[in-house]
């Protein structure tokens, strides 16, 4: 069964966690320069479910099904802090695929 709400909770979830470890990641960049692909990481799976959540699109499967393979193949919205933009991009549709598989084994 479809549920609107549990599945915005979850996506606001993943995005507040993401928040938090950048945060932390943040601190961590200052002394070792050897984070910033776990930044770029954790910046594409912020941008991916802070987008997600609350969204009107997230109404049935289908609408979300759209939403996610238009995100998947169009331009990814790469911040300012972003070290390295293909590795970004590489994560970002990485968590893209993972929730469309996820819609589909739910199916």
């Amino acid at each position: 069964m479809w549920n609107l709400e549990e599945l915005s909770a979850r996506y606001l979830h993943q995005a507040e966690d993401a928040e938090r470890y950048l945060a932390e990641v943040r601190g961590k960049l200052k002394r070792n320069r050897s984070y910033e692909h776990v930044f770029d990481e954790h910046i594409a799976r912020f941008y991916v479910y802070n987008y997600l959540h609350g969204r009107t699109f997230l109404q049935t499967r289908e609408e979300l099904l759209r939403e996610l393979e238009a995100m998947k193949y169009g331009a990814p919205p790469v911040g300012p802090e972003v070290f390295d933009r293909e590795r970004f991009e590489r994560h970002y549709r990485m968590y893209l695929e993972g929730e469309i598989k996820t819609i589909f084994e739910k199916t």
